[in-house]
């Protein structure tokens, strides 16, 4: 198995606002680059392999900050590591849930299945985000691979590397551009 270390973009004005960015291309704010250089600090002296990055600009920038201080490594850069599509919510902030209650009782009934209008459900992004471990394991096994993506991508993610079911996603959290590594999704995957 490829050693994994994940790794949220770094902050956008859309996170300050609240707002559901989705397949959105936004770009980084002052401090998602600060926050970028962060985790290229802490990341200095952690030998990879192969980078993976969603192809939205707050991804690539975040991806090409983290390495800048690392011999140069590959990065590919692929839209099946995007965020999920939000579809016409995307631009609307969290609260508009909230106040469609039709809305909130389909989420809270259908979590796995339930898809935004024009967008996609967590089972579709499960699928994308399948073919993308199977496609780095056949091509980076036993590799250290640094992937860089959106928050509800890598939850599922995740959940495939643990092998938990995606109903306990909601047990891994990603902060804008704080490295998670494999040693700590499977230590957190065990405390049930």
């Amino acid at each position: 198995m490829a050693k994994y270390i994940l790794l949220r973009h770094g902050q956008t004005d859309w996170n300050v606002q609240r707002l559901y960015q989705g397949q959105t291309d936004i770009p980084l704010n002052e401090n998602g680059i600060r926050q970028a250089e962060a985790a290229a600090l802490l990341l200095k002296d952690i030998p990879f392999d192969i980078v993976y990055s969603s192809d939205l600009i707050r991804a690539v920038v975040t991806a090409q900050i983290a390495i800048s201080m690392h011999k140069p490594v590959p990065i590919i850069y692929d839209m099946r590591i995007r965020e999920r599509h939000f579809g016409s919510f995307e631009g609307t902030n969290y609260q508009r849930d909230l106040m469609n209650p039709g809305i909130l009782e389909s989420m809270d009934q259908n979590p796995l299945t339930y898809r935004f209008p024009g967008g996609e459900s967590l089972t579709d992004l499960e699928i994308r985000a399948r073919e993308v471990y199977n496609e780095i394991e056949n091509k980076h096994p036993n590799e250290t691979v640094l992937l860089v993506s959106h928050g509800s991508f890598l939850t599922i993610f995740a959940c495939i590397l643990t092998k938990e079911p995606l109903e306990n996603r909601k047990r891994f959290v990603f902060h804008n551009a704080e490295p998670v590594f494999l040693e700590q999704l499977l230590e957190e995957s065990s405390k049930r």
